[in-house]
């Protein structure tokens, strides 16, 4: 059974209006209830968009309501309150406010309201607001994370993300990009990988040629000393020794600044080497601030211990004339000695740049090493200082020149998502020695700039005891290295841009005492800050002295 009620028009006119009016009384009634959430501490974290602000707000009850002002920009994201035992999120709009209460302890209710700025309160172009930045910093630990095969490979991942929640905790404030790269160069160099790499050196140097002053001196650092290169406003003469600067000693300064600078493990020998290569000024002015006058204790010719109070001057104003080692006519180079001895000086293992001077790397060691058999020379240097590495294939290919047996190069080739086996790579498999391989005695040349592939050559020679070691400290590590295919990065608000390599190499070499270091040679040489300015080989020279001993 049906009924049927029938209305007059105006009747129905007035229950519309009526139905309408109750929908609006219910929506505003709504929108004035605020959400409530509880605590039992006034302390409360506060998580803006992509910036953690730990403990920056406390509950005041007396404010009726207490405004927390949401970081600048204006981009709409979400914005979450902490409780010691609750939270709270609102997804928040430019120019709108959000409005919930805080019951504290069960008794006070704490009126709190987000307000969401209207627009961009940058207070100068160059200064990035800590939304934007943290949203870099997120994407460059996204990257390293998904990426970066050797991530751990010296830190644990509960060391790693640590200093990673750490660095994005001290994002809460607007930044220059330099000011934040320092950010990224710290994580950088402390999972001390040396192929993770960016452009903010670059920056750095660009931006300090156009504008600023630095530190006057150019000096040469050998471990933690440092010497005046080029004599200064008759002040400082060269070969004087520096102790401190502005009541920091050499020592303080230098450890400063290393936690800035990319290597693999705890090799600090490529750091010095960065220094000492006209680095120095521009890190000093970058980490240790804008100083215009600088405090200087040194040691003058007589040894008496000094203080000069000396002024900042234009970068390209630190101008320095020093000699130079003489180096070998072309990349590849063989050098015969007298009494049956050579010399071989490998500069590179980098393909395009062999290619690029029109050197076979393969031709020159299948001719050399036919060479030196012919001409029966028994004793053998291999100079490999600055090189940097390469194609991974050319040194096990060398090495095969030196080996008498089968030998393993690779024991293991990882990324992030495989586990990679001798049919990916052939350099995982047994290597087999050449049948014109060299039977003599070798030395090999090292220093703080021999790097990835050269540096595995090392690893793999010194681990088969095939010869002494002469020089410095690798640059690479004994265990191998993360390198290969690399993903280039650029940060959306930065701009800074980072290169992550995919490939976690291991070497087939023998146990370490060090986990963390290169290949450390019998023979430690470094120049002394005379023999550096009369150019003298030292590390060369003691080889070849060594070699006459044989």
């Amino acid at each position: 059974m049906q009924f049927s009620i029938k209305l007059p028009v105006g009747d129905w006119g007035r229950i519309v209006l009526w139905v309408r009016m109750l929908l609006i009384v219910s929506l505003v009634k709504a929108q004035q209830t605020p959400r409530i959430i509880k605590a039992t501490s006034a302390i409360v974290d506060i998580k803006d968009g992509y910036v953690i602000q730990k403990g920056i707000w406390n509950l005041t009850p007396e404010a009726k309501p207490d405004v927390y002002h949401a970081l600048s920009p204006a981009l709409e994201r979400e914005i979450t309150f902490y409780t010691n035992i609750d939270s709270i999120s609102f997804q928040a709009k430019p120019s709108q406010h959000y409005d919930f209460i805080v019951v504290l302890n069960g008794k006070d209710s704490c009126y709190t309201r987000i307000a969401m700025p209207a627009e961009s309160a940058a207070t100068t172009p160059d200064m990035i607001s800590a939304e934007r930045l943290a949203m870099d910093f997120v994407v460059f630990r996204k990257s390293l994370e998904n990426e970066h095969a050797g991530l751990y490979r010296y830190k644990s991942k509960k060391v790693v993300d640590r200093l990673l929640d750490d660095c994005l905790l001290s994002i809460n404030k607007p930044m220059t990009r330099l000011e934040f790269g320092k950010i990224i160069m710290q994580v950088i160099s402390f999972i001390q990988d040396g192929h993770t790499t960016g452009n903010i050196s670059s920056l750095l140097l660009k931006n300090y040629q156009a504008q600023g002053k630095l530190f006057p001196l150019y000096l040469y650092f050998t471990a933690d000393r440092a010497f005046v290169r080029c004599n200064y406003a008759n002040i400082f003469s060269t070969g004087t020794e520096v102790l401190s600067i502005n009541n920091q000693s050499i020592a303080q300064i230098t450890q400063q600044l290393f936690k800035y600078l990319p290597s693999d493990g705890s090799i600090t020998t490529k750091k010095i080497h960065t220094l000492n290569n006209g680095a120095f000024a521009f890190l000093y002015r970058w980490v240790m601030g804008n100083d215009s006058l600088f405090l200087v204790k040194y040691k003058d010719g007589q040894g008496r211990i000094k203080t000069e109070t000396i002024a900042a001057i234009p970068a390209n104003q630190i101008d320095c004339e020093t000699k130079n080692l003489p180096t070998a006519p072309r990349d590849l180079y063989v050098q015969y000695l007298p009494k049956d001895a050579a010399i071989i000086t490998i500069k590179t293992f980098d393909e395009g740049r062999l290619q690029r001077a029109e050197l076979s790397f393969k031709e020159f060691v299948q001719t050399t090493f036919a060479e030196l058999n012919a001409k029966k020379i028994s004793r053998l240097i291999i100079d490999l200082r600055g090189n940097g590495g390469g194609f991974n294939a050319y040194s096990p290919l060398l090495y095969s020149y030196l080996a008498d047996k089968p030998f393993r190069y690779f024991a293991s080739e990882k990324s992030t998502s495989k586990v990679f086996t001798v049919e990916d790579n052939y350099l995982l498999g047994l290597q087999q020695p050449q049948t014109t391989n060299f039977k003599g005695t070798v030395l090999f040349l090292i220093d703080g700039l021999t790097f990835s592939t050269a540096a595995d050559f090392c690893a793999i020679a010194k681990s088969n005891r095939r010869g002494k070691f002469i020089g410095e400290e690798t640059a690479g590590g004994y265990y191998g290295n993360t390198s290969g295919q690399t993903v280039r990065i650029e940060l959306p608000h930065t701009k800074l841009i980072m290169t992550i390599p995919r490939f976690n190499y291991g070497l087939a070499v023998r146990k370490s005492r060090y986990a963390d270091r290169g290949v450390i040679p019998e023979h430690e040489v470094l120049p002394s800050i005379r023999e550096l300015l009369e150019a003298q080989d030292v590390q060369l020279h003691y080889a070849l002295q060594l070699m006459d001993k044989i």
